[in-house]
């Protein structure tokens, strides 16, 4: 990670109104810092820094309040119709595009299809534009109808693991830096500063469609996935889990997801 990486990440997390700039830490000085640390292609050292006034006074800096979307790997015992993006981003993808983990003689066993931008929440999806940015030319049946979330651009092909993680948002992708991912928390050591996997992709109708990518940790409590959903069943007489505030949130993006066939079908037969 260089300072231009460092300061995109900031601007992310960080809220203020005034330009700030990365100084070194310094305490055995009046102005308690050494020389200012501008954008650069420079690695930042370890150590201790401040931000500041580009002319080092002071600066108010808040936290960024947004919080990542919910989702979560929904285990759904509930047959559909409409997941021909796994049949598709199999087709595409030879590997996790992650971790370049090859798929040898059809096995797939250790492999997920991981949905870029989640399906349950496919109204934030079309109000932000994003169907009109999907090529794909399949049809709207395989693509999740009209707002087409459903669609091989937004479909990667990920090891099974590294799906789930995805999912809890402990890492992310950069797609204005060559796609370089950037773990949020420990232990990814294996997947830190690569880039996604895709240059086996001719198509350019094929091509995963990043813009909406994860750039900001959950910023929300750590989901029991497995104590709440780990046979599939949704156990609501479990108020422990469902009953809370995220308990609701995570309950209404389970249904939204299990039911999401159903809507599609409704979405379709309303566009036709």
């Amino acid at each position: 990670m260089d300072w231009e990486l460092l300061y995109s990440c900031l601007r992310m997390v960080l809220s203020s109104n005034e330009d700030w700039v990365v100084f070194r830490y310094d305490e055995t000085v009046p102005e308690r810092h050494g020389a200012p640390c501008p954008p650069s292609a420079e690695v930042p050292e370890l150590g201790t820094y401040i931000l500041l006034h580009p002319d080092a006074t002071p600066i108010t800096i808040g936290w960024n309040t947004l919080s990542a979307r919910v989702r979560h790997p929904t285990i759904s015992n509930t047959p559909s119709e409409t997941e021909h993006y796994q049949t598709r981003v199999r087709a595409r993808d030879p590997c996790c595009l992650i971790s370049g983990l090859p798929v040898i003689r059809g096995n797939y066993s250790r492999f997920k299809a991981a949905h870029i931008f989640p399906r349950a929440h496919d109204i934030q999806w079309t109000h932000r534009g994003y169907p009109s940015r999907i090529t794909d030319p399949a049809p709207l049946a395989e693509v999740g109808g009209p707002t087409k979330i459903d669609s091989i651009q937004n479909v990667l092909l990920l090891r099974s693991d590294l799906h789930d993680a995805w999912d809890n948002y402990e890492f992310g992708v950069n797609p204005d830096r060559g796609h370089v991912v950037i773990p949020f928390v420990p232990g990814y050591d294996d997947i830190a500063g690569k880039a996604l996997k895709l240059d086996h992709i001719g198509n350019r109708d094929m091509y995963p469609s990043m813009t909406s990518c994860n750039m900001k940790g959950a910023g929300e409590p750590t989901w029991d996935h497995e104590d709440a959903l780990g046979d599939g069943i949704m156990n609501l007489s479990r108020w422990d889990i469902w009953g809370g505030t995220a308990g609701r949130e995570h309950l209404e993006y389970e249904l939204a997801h299990r039911l999401h066939s159903v809507l599609v079908g409704q979405r379709n037969a309303s566009f036709l």
